[in-house]
């Protein structure tokens, strides 16, 4: 039976490097995208350039609970080995998704969650499956507040925003990886560093000055997501979970961010949110006590 890698975001920047690099190595992948429309010419390139044709491209927009499900659903029981939660986004002005919730924060980590506890029964089923957050040296900055689950206009910063979910995906993945310790499922995240996608361009996280300091140090897509190939297909990663990594080394996280009550209580905040705007109840096939 196939064991499928799901990468979120394939078909731009990182996650199109990813993608390929998967694809070239003969995994078959399936290519989460919120505009199938224009990812399909990449599918086909990738298909061609790598003789793989079990690339699949299937539509999901990590803004809305309703197509996340939807997503799982068309997966059809197929056994997942890797779920790549590479997916990003840095909203320029404020904005709310359909469930409620400030833009960034709900791609960057609410629909990853819900996502990766949707997929988790279908993985680690005849050998360890492998999950990799894409997190950001940002989270450093992050601060959940308040707002974070509750957004209001006035309180909105677009970087306060990015980095608060950058924080929120490390603290997902290092109380993910605990609940899972018994289970065939190895849950790491990554900081790829500074890449030249969109990201970059389109927010002009720089002022002219500081570009011209910055601008050596920001990586291609393809260096960018070295360690995240790493963490997906080598040996050695299995070895691995609840880290952070960068340049395929693991890197210590702060004393807050390792703190089992932080952590817990994001978690449960988390599935109150669910729970109360959508009546969503996780009655997993796969357990998640303690």
């Amino acid at each position: 039976m196939d064991r499928w890698i799901i990468v979120t975001g394939a078909n731009g920047g990182m996650g199109r490097a990813i993608t390929e690099s998967l694809a070239k190595a003969g995994h078959p992948v399936v290519m989460a995208c919120r505009n199938t429309e224009r990812s399909m010419d990449i599918r086909n390139r990738i298909v061609n350039e790598s003789g793989n044709r079990k690339v699949e491209l299937l539509r999901l927009d990590l803004s809305s609970f309703d197509s996340i499900h939807r997503f799982v659903e068309q997966l059809d029981d197929r056994e997942v080995g890797g779920l790549v939660n590479n997916a990003g986004i840095m909203c320029k002005e404020f904005s709310v998704t359909p469930d409620g919730l400030e833009t960034t924060v709900g791609v960057n980590y609410v629909g990853p969650w819900l996502l990766t506890r949707l997929l988790l029964p279908y993985m680690g089923i005849n050998k360890i499956s492998r999950i990799i957050n894409v997190s950001s040296c940002t989270f450093r900055i992050g601060k959940i507040d308040e707002y974070f689950f509750e957004p209001v206009r006035e309180n909105f910063r677009r970087f306060k925003a990015y980095s608060a979910s950058k924080r929120a995906i490390l603290l997902y993945t290092s109380e993910l990886a605990d609940r899972l310790k018994e289970k065939s499922v190895v849950v790491n995240a990554v900081d790829p560093g500074v890449v030249n996608t969109g990201m970059i361009t389109m927010h002009q996280w720089f002022d002219p000055l500081a570009d011209r300091f910055f601008r050596p140090f920001i990586q291609s897509p393809e260096k960018g997501a070295d360690t995240t190939i790493w963490l997906t297909t080598s040996k050695e990663a299995e070895n691995y979970t609840g880290c952070f990594f960068r340049k395929r080394k693991e890197r210590k996280l702060p004393d807050d961010m390792l703190d089992r009550e932080n952590r817990v209580r994001l978690w449960k905040a988390t599935e109150d949110f669910l729970e109360k705007k959508r009546g969503i109840r996780f009655q997993d096939k796969v357990s998640l006590s303690f």
